[in-house]
C-alpha cells in the first residue's frame, strides 16, 4: 500500500477515535429515537436497528434538524438483535470502523402478552434473545473496551414491571427483572474503572409497546395504575441519571413509589395485586 494512503487511513482512524460516539439500539422509534435526538447535541451517533429503510429515514430526519451541530456524524448498523450473534457483529463492526463508543444505550426490547402456556415458543425465544442475551453481550463487549480506557457510560432500559411478578406478561416482566439486577450488579463491578452503568425502568410510556406485544391498543389495569409519560421526558430522565452516575432510576414520582413499595411488600401480596390489576383492564 502506498505510504500516502497509509497516512490518510491513519488520520481517518485518529479522527473517528477522537470523537465521542454513542451507540443506541432500537433507535428508530419510541424512547430510542428520543435518546438519539438528545445525544446528537453532544455526541456522534451509531444507530442500530433491523430495518435498513427505517434507519436511513431516521438518519435523514436527524440531519434535517437545524438545531443540531453542523459537524454531527451519524452511522448506522443493520442488525437483528433476536439473533444471538448480533452483539458480536455490532461490536466488530464498530472496531472495523474505528469507532470508540463512549455511551452505550441498550434500549431495544419487546414483549409478549398472554397466558404463558399458550404463547408460541418462537415468540418467547425472540423476546428473551433481544431483552436478555443481546443486551448482556453488548454490555460485555463494550464494557471491556471501556475498562481498557477507564471511562464510559452504559444505560440499560428495563421497565417498572421489573419490580414485581406480573401475570400474563410473566416472561416479559421476568426478563426486565433480569435487566434491573444485571445492571445494578454490573454497575458495582465497573465503578472502579470510571464506568457508569444505569438501569432505566419506565412505567407506561407513549410508545407502540402494546401493539407490538399483541395487546392492540388496550392498556391493561397494571399499566393504567402507573403514570403515563412521554418518550421525551423518559429519555431526558434516563440520560440525566446516566451522566449523574446513578445506579437506577424510575421516571415519575408515582411510578417511583410503586416500584419501591413492591420491593418492600410481601412477595405473595405483590403477585396477587398484580394478578388482579392485569386481569381487570
Amino acid at each position: 500500500m502506498d505510504y500516502t494512503v497509509l497516512v490518510v487511513v491513519y488520520c481517518v482512524k485518529i479522527l473517528f477515535m477522537s470523537k465521542k460516539w454513542a451507540l443506541i439500539t432500537g433507535a428508530t422509534s419510541g424512547i430510542g429515537l428520543e435518546f438519539s435526538k438528545l445525544l446528537a447535541e453532544t455526541h456522534d451517533l451509531i444507530l442500530v436497528g433491523r430495518n435498513e429503510l427505517k434507519l436511513s429515514q431516521t438518519k435523514k430526519d436527524l440531519f434535517s434538524k437545524k438545531s443540531f451541530r453542523k459537524d454531527l456524524q451519524i452511522q448506522t448498523i443493520v442488525s437483528d438483535l433476536s439473533d444471538t450473534k448480533s452483539a458480536e457483529f455490532i461490536f466488530k463492526e464498530c472496531q472495523n470502523r474505528s469507532l470508540e463508543i463512549e455511551v452505550l444505550i441498550n434500549n431495544a426490547g419487546v414483549g409478549v402478552f398472554g397466558e404463558h402456556v399458550t404463547l408460541f415458543n418462537e415468540d418467547i425465544i425472540h423476546m428473551l434473545n433481544i431483552n436478555i442475551i443481546s443486551l448482556t453481550l453488548l454490555s460485555k463487549y463494550f464494557a471491556y473496551s471501556m475498562k481498557q480506557r477507564r471511562s464510559g457510560f452504559i444505560l440499560n432500559v428495563a421497565s417498572l414491571a421489573a419490580y414485581q411478578p406480573v401475570p400474563w406478561i410473566s416472561s416479559y416482566a421476568a426478563s426486565k427483572s433480569y435487566v434491573l439486577n444485571f445492571s445494578e450488579a454490573l454497575s458495582k463491578e465497573l465503578e472502579d474503572y470510571n464506568i457508569s452503568v444505569t438501569c432505566l425502568s419506565p412505567g407506561h410510556t407513549r410508545t407502540n409497546f402494546f401493539k407490538s406485544a399483541g395487546i392492540g391498543d388496550k392498556e391493561t389495569g397494571f399499566y393504567r395504575v402507573n403514570t403515563r409519560m412521554s418518550v421525551e421526558k423518559v429519555a431526558k430522565i434516563g440520560l440525566n441519571a446516566l451522566f449523574r452516575k446513578r445506579i437506577s432510576v424510575i421516571p415519575g414520582i408515582k411510578n417511583n413509589i410503586l416500584g419501591n413499595l413492591n420491593r418492600c411488600a410481601p412477595r405473595f401480596l405483590v403477585a396477587k395485586i398484580a394478578k388482579f390489576l392485569t386481569r381487570n383492564p
